[in-house]
């Protein structure tokens, strides 16, 4: 999700449009709205962990967590969104709720004070300080469940994907900001944040001579090959550009800081008088990323010490510039300024691979798969191969560059991809005496509004991730249902287990794996309204090992 997903919401703000059709959802059924759903009472012995291990409730009755960070006395630090994705119930507003070690909550931080919904949060020892990320372009910190709530960041830029994970190292604060936009483009049939005026970002660090409107900000400087879209209002829009500006071939755009999809850092000691980090002073530490959730970096005397895991939400199949196909992500970045070359390259390859087309074009140009892109004022039309197939595999395929100037320093690849739209969100690397050496864990949110579905679903679930000697990895699923796919989808016999879970962490002894599970979000796009998140059935889950 990674509201982002943290929901990997490729239509964010145009959802959040809809909650006025809730008023009228009073009757039962597909003609007159929904029908009451109640929180399914969670049941540990409906989730399927490996022999050794025992699950137990630690807290239920939630209304959407999201993620959860442990401080050094213990205590569990869990995000909780509040209302993004709509319904007919009331939902907790965004805050941060603290339960103490046995589950009892001791506190609640920033009602009334946070604004957009929650996302990621992260305990850093180094200075004994929680870091709270706001969906809504702003961090936030606290120094102990009795500390003060002080802004540190903010003029973040608007668009679908924004703050995700966040954690700490040496002085340093590590931040994920994702691309704002879905494949590059501020369009407006994908998008409903394009014509928002005065963007506090881009009137901070945007071309005097362009509009201030949302876009992609880029963290190296671009050659532009010219691609554009023209959307259904006649604008003609250029990549990495605000609404209604067309791109020309050879058209530079200047990076900036901070910038899209990417790993910001900052120094610990660098807030102004005010008490908030200049975006002069933080730099650019990975790039090329979608939409980050999870940030980690490995176990203190490990061989991962210095490698930070990024887990990334991949591109939605829609819009003009329509990717199919683009997997979920797993990341090791081990030195500053590596790019994993996104919104070009997905993955392991770039768009232009065949794989990322939707359909194959055969040499006609009223047939053409993306007939709302452009290059400059032409009408993009793929240049056929010298050579030809048989007529059921003929043609070509594959999605158009927005960069003619490839990076010079090469590309990351992930470690792991997996099934398209069922993003990783939350991940942790495991202490060794809880499942093995070199083992990190991921939480499997699963599909919502960017469908089709696979044969056999791929969520809910908590992955482990083993990094196997001299190279390679090898996954297994650590926790999930009965049978594959989510709670509220289940079986009668089965149902009480996981619905969507969206972050992990760990206790400090090591012998806890906490699961923050959102709860339950029922899907139905044959309703007013295709969402209904569901009071009280998020769930804080403990697996435990035995022994």
């Amino acid at each position: 999700m990674k509201l982002t997903t943290t929901l990997t919401l490729a239509a964010g703000v145009s959802l959040l449009a809809l909650s006025s059709a809730f008023a009228d959802m009073q009757g039962t059924g597909r003609s007159g709205g929904w029908a009451k759903r109640i929180a399914v009472k969670p049941d540990p012995s409906k989730i399927v962990v490996p022999k050794g291990y025992e699950v137990s409730v630690f807290a239920a009755g939630l209304d959407t967590p999201s993620s959860a960070t442990v401080d050094k006395d213990g205590n569990l630090w869990v995000a909780i969104s509040g209302k993004l994705l709509g319904g007919p119930d009331e939902i907790d507003p965004p805050h941060v709720k603290v339960f103490d070690r046995t589950g009892k909550l001791i506190k609640e931080i920033g009602k009334g004070t946070f604004t957009t919904v929650m996302n990621e949060i992260g305990y850093c020892a180094e200075n004994d300080t929680v870091y709270i990320p706001e969906y809504g372009e702003k961090i936030w910190q606290q120094k102990g469940v009795d500390g003060k709530l002080e802004l540190i960041v903010k003029d973040l830029f608007i668009g679908d994907h924004r703050n995700g994970g966040i954690t700490c190292k040496d002085g340093y604060i590590y931040f994920a900001i994702g691309l704002p936009s879905n494949t590059g483009f501020a369009d407006p049939d994908n998008h409903g944040w394009v014509d928002i005026p005065n963007d506090p970002f881009w009137v901070k660090h945007g071309d005097p001579n362009l509009p201030k409107t949302p876009r992609d900000p880029v963290c190296r400087d671009i050659v532009h090959t010219g691609l554009n879209v023209k959307s259904a209002d006649g604008r003609m829009t250029g990549a990495l550009l605000p609404v209604g500006v067309p791109a020309k071939p050879g058209q530079i755009i200047k990076a900036t800081v901070p910038c899209g999809g990417s790993i910001m850092r900052v120094k610990m000691t660098d807030r102004g008088p005010d008490g908030i980090y200049p975006h002069e002073k933080m730099e650019v530490y990975a790039y090329g990323f979608r939409n980050q959730a999870g940030i980690e970096f490995g176990p203190k005397g490990t061989k991962w010490e210095n490698a930070l895991a990024v887990s990334d939400n991949g591109a939605n199949d829609l819009g003009h510039r329509r990717v199919a196909n683009g997997a979920e992500k797993l990341f090791i970045v081990t030195a500053k300024g590596q790019d994993a070359g996104f919104p070009d390259k997905e993955g392991f390859g770039f768009l232009t691979n065949k794989r990322f087309g939707w359909t194959a074009y055969r040499g006609s140009k009223v047939d053409r798969p993306h007939p709302n892109l452009y290059i400059g004022d032409q009408p993009f039309v793929p240049k056929m191969p010298p050579y030809r197939f048989q007529p059921h595999i003929d043609g070509v395929r594959g999605v158009p560059l927005i960069a003619a100037n490839p990076n010079p320093d090469g590309y990351i690849n992930p470690v792991l991809e997996w099934d398209t739209n069922n993003p990783i969100d939350g991940i942790a690397w495991g202490p060794q005496d809880f499942a093995g050496p070199n083992r990190l864990f991921g939480a499997v949110y699963g599909i919502l509004d960017t469908g089709p579905e696979s044969l056999v679903p791929t969520w809910p679930a908590v992955l482990e991730i083993e990094f196997l000697e001299p190279t390679g990895v090898k996954w297994s699923y650590f926790a999930r249902n009965i049978e594959m796919g989510p709670n509220a989808y289940q079986k009668p016999e089965n149902r009480g287990g996981l619905e969507r879970p969206n972050d992990v962490v760990f206790s400090n002894d090591g012998k806890t794996l906490y699961i923050v599970d959102y709860g339950e979000v029922y899907t139905d796009f044959t309703m007013p309204s295709p969402f209904y998140t569901v009071p009280k059935s998020g769930v804080i889950w403990a697996v435990t090992k035995k022994g």
